[in-house]
């Protein structure tokens, strides 16, 4: 059984998105940890009578598969608001991002996003990235919910901000 794409690799332009956010330093082992600390965004934003405006997501700030990943667990809001001691708040960049939807096991978004950059790389199209390895903006969305969708049909989106 091969990887499952509900939407091919492509190019989309993306608003800038206000969001709450956790950040944690986690490992592929523990990445889980950042995963769950999504339903308390969720009651932090419902506590303050503000609705999501999309799917959940995890943004990746820095990756080391072998090592550690710097990882913010988000929730996207209609208008900016300001965190607390508990919850941050920033916006997701504007910009054109490499995208595309993986439908299956999150075990295989490490090779839909292999697959994607090398896309990517074919297109000519170069990823956002610091000197230091920071990404621009590295996104996995999470169009499915855990516990409404058995863990092999989740539908999720990745999407690398591109530089301009």
């Amino acid at each position: 059984m091969g990887i499952t794409y509900t939407e091919a690799p492509h190019v989309a332009e993306r608003p800038a998105q206000p969001y709450v956010f956790t950040t944690r330093q986690v490992t592929m082992t523990t990445i889980g940890e950042i995963a769950d600390r999504i339903p308390e965004l969720f009651g932090w934003l419902a506590g303050r009578g503000i609705a999501p405006a999309g799917a959940p997501f995890l943004r990746y700030l820095t990756t080391d598969m072998d090592g550690t990943l710097l990882v913010e667990g988000g929730v996207p809001v209609a208008d900016p608001v300001e965190g607390d001691e508990s919850v941050d708040a920033a916006v997701l960049p504007a910009g054109r991002y490499a995208g595309l939807t993986h439908r299956g096991h999150p075990d295989e978004l490490v090779q839909a996003t292999t697959e994607l950059q090398a896309w990517a790389d074919e297109q000519g199209l170069r990823l956002d990235r610091a000197a230091d390895g920071r990404w621009g903006c590295r996104l996995e969305l999470f169009h499915t919910h855990p516990a409404e969708v058995p863990i092999g049909a989740w539908v999720t989106e990745l999407a690398f901000k591109v530089t301009d």
